[in-house]
């Protein structure tokens, strides 16, 4: 609806507001290992301006979890574990970099890292297509209601496209489409 004021004087409008009611949305793409999903993710990309976190993103092994900038660890749902054994500090990401491994975070961990970060990183901003690719993969059930909590938050203001073979009925059920794609006929997505 549009409302504006008149100054009858000039017959003209000197205060206009325009009100708009946008909906976001959370889309999830399921279907087999080799079904197309991850190329599908990557023709939206090249289609639309998006923030995009493939599959196998990842962050530097080494680099403490507390030293990343903008980045506030105490809202990630484990970082208490860490508080209480006192290892806050000194926690790295952890993983393989140059096929030598660091012990860090778990790899479900670093998953939720990555996706806390984006949502952290994304907060302040409206209207952006994010695009996921396997975010929870190794992640345990454990964590389905902090994940649900945050994609619900980030739905409020940005449109989510997200491919996942985790934690499937619970994505769907919260999903407002779903895309199924196949691996046997990939002429068809329903």
């Amino acid at each position: 609806s549009f409302s504006s004021q008149l100054n009858p004087q000039r017959n003209t409008c000197y205060n206009l507001t325009k009100q708009l009611t946008i909906t976001m949305t959370l889309t999830v793409c399921v279907g087999a290992s080799g079904s197309g999903k991850t190329t599908f993710l990557n023709d939206v990309h090249k289609s639309h301006k998006c923030t995009y976190i493939r599959q196998y993103h990842n962050l530097r092994p080494y680099i403490a979890v507390s030293a990343i900038p903008n980045f506030d660890p105490t809202k990630l749902p484990y970082w208490d574990i860490y508080i209480k054994e006192k290892k806050e500090k000194s926690v790295i990401v952890g993983g393989t970099i140059a096929g030598q491994f660091m012990p860090g975070l778990s790899g479900g961990q670093r998953k939720l890292l990555l996706f806390e970060l984006i949502c952290q990183r994304t907060a302040s901003q409206d209207n952006l297509l994010i695009v996921l690719d396997e975010p929870f993969a190794g992640v345990t059930d454990d964590f389905v209601p902090f994940i649900v909590g945050r994609l619900n938050e980030m739905r409020k203001k940005h449109n989510i496209l997200l491919v996942t073979n985790d934690h499937v009925d619970t994505l769907k059920k919260m999903a407002d489409n779903t895309v199924t794609v196949s691996a046997i006929d990939r002429s068809k997505v329903k």
